[in-house]
């Protein structure tokens, strides 16, 4: 079996003990440290994967660096960096925003050896995804090399190439739409409509104009492309019966009543709720659940992403820097540690939401567990140590912060954080009476919890 081949970039003059150690990875090992040979090397052995050698001795320009790196978006960078170089805030900031990962000399072998094979698996998966749709860059917003992701990846990949209807099921802030879209972009209907339609929080009969209306509904809007169903299971009876009349026969009636008219939609639909329940208890038909549910695609949570975390959080904060404000780009060891520690109720959408936050917040040069609001947190784990309790203690502790996490991630929607804590709302009231979670939008239902 051929190896697998990488390329090594040595912007060091002097000779290395760890960079000679390179030699010994199972992968063919191509160095060198002019520019232009690189690129030429670069076309000629089509690397996907590339590591950057950033020895002590390095140049006060790195632009060498940006432009290589740049030269081919296919490939990911590793970089390999002599211990006192990570202070450097240029560097920091290319290899924040350009590089999937990064090694401290002296070379761990072993560890650099598990990261080249984590950077291939998800240079191949990115090849992969543009091959099946020219027009659409998973990159853009599908990132991850974990293998929650990649089974992602495969599910849609696979729901792309039907015209099915499809159930997308995940936590709240997970990325169920994303999802849906990637599905419809990837698909032969991606040149045409994309409609997304809420059923939670609207009267029935505004949803049934929004699906069903002659010539205003979304499912007449999105002809021959996709028609987005989120929170699905919110649906009415009358309105679950309608839909599945629409799903059985792919028609809807004209304006006078007189006749039906076909519509070529796909359905793709989105819950975070139990429908096996929720059709035991009678709140889902039956015959509706088993239509949906041709395809699922189940959308994993962010904390069984870990390995994806540090990725989207700085994809996110490149992204926001855009929007203007101050110019941070970096995380700093312990807010990125705090970030893998963290649970994430509220999975990506409070991931956004705590870096939008964090960039605001920051003061520094990089941003801290304070930027993103998870010092408590973060520190929690320390008391513990530092300090130790009874095991009550530290239940009650977590209990509180993760209360909090989920409030914060839900925008302080008693509903929403209940359904995500599975738990009522009355009983997310009683525990945050007794944490003493106090905030102006439920001083009164508090009271009400505490007298019960």
């Amino acid at each position: 079996m051929d190896m697998r081949k990488v390329l090594c970039f040595n912007l060091s003059a002097a000779r290395n003990e760890s960079l000679d150690a390179l030699r010994s990875l199972e992968w063919t090992l191509f160095s060198t440290g002019d520019l232009n040979e690189a690129k030429d090397l670069m076309d000629h052995h089509r690397f996907k994967v590339g590591m950057v050698f950033f020895g002590a001795d390095l140049p006060n320009d790195l632009s060498s660096v940006k432009d290589l790196v740049t030269a081919r978006r296919s490939m990911e960078w590793i970089g390999l960096l002599a211990a006192g170089t990570a202070n450097r805030p240029d560097l920091c900031a290319l290899i924040s925003s350009y590089f999937y990962d990064y090694h401290t000399l002296p070379v761990d072998t072993g560890r650099l050896q598990l990261t080249l094979g984590h950077a291939l698996g998800m240079a191949d998966m990115l090849e992969r995804a543009a091959a099946s749709s020219p027009t659409y860059n998973y990159r853009e917003e599908l990132i991850g090399c974990s293998p929650a992701s990649l089974r992602l990846l495969r599910a849609i990949k696979k729901a792309a190439a039907v015209s099915v209807p499809v159930l997308i099921v995940g936590e709240s802030g997970s990325g169920k739409e994303t999802t849906a879209l990637a599905v419809h972009r990837a698909s032969a209907r991606c040149d045409k409509p994309f409609v997304k339609i809420s059923c939670d929080g609207l009267p029935p009969e505004v949803i049934r104009s929004e699906l069903f209306e002659p010539g205003k509904g979304g499912i007449e809007a999105a002809t021959g492309g996709t028609l987005f169903l989120d929170d699905v299971s919110h649906l009415t009876e009358d309105l679950q019966s309608d839909l599945l009349n629409f799903l059985r026969n792919g028609t809807l009636p004209l304006a006078n009543g007189t006749r039906k008219t076909p519509v070529d939609v796909r359905i793709i639909a989105a819950t975070q709720d139990n429908l096996d329940h929720l059709v035991a208890d009678g709140r889902l038909r039956d015959d509706l659940y088993h239509r949906l549910k041709t395809l699922v695609i189940n959308v994993p949570p962010l904390r069984e992403r870990q390995d994806d975390i540090e990725l989207l959080a700085k994809h996110y904060l490149r992204l926001f820097s855009n929007e203007g404000g101050n110019a941070i780009q970096n995380f700093d060891p312990e807010a990125l540690k705090a970030m893998r520690c963290h649970n994430w109720p509220g999975n990506i959408r409070e991931l956004i939401n705590r870096i939008k936050r964090a960039k605001v917040m920051c003061e520094g040069s990089s941003i801290s567990p304070k930027d993103l609001g998870l010092n408590d947190f973060h520190q929690s784990f320390s008391r513990i140590f530092d300090h130790p309790m009874t095991l009550e203690e530290a239940k009650d502790q977590t209990e509180k912060e993760i209360i909090q996490a989920t409030l914060q991630a839900t925008e302080n929607n008693i509903s929403r954080a209940a359904r995500q804590l599975a738990v009522s709302r009355m009983t997310l009231y009683r525990l945050m009476y007794k944490h003493q979670i106090r905030s102006h939008w439920v001083g009164e239902n508090l009271g009400i919890a505490a007298q019960e």
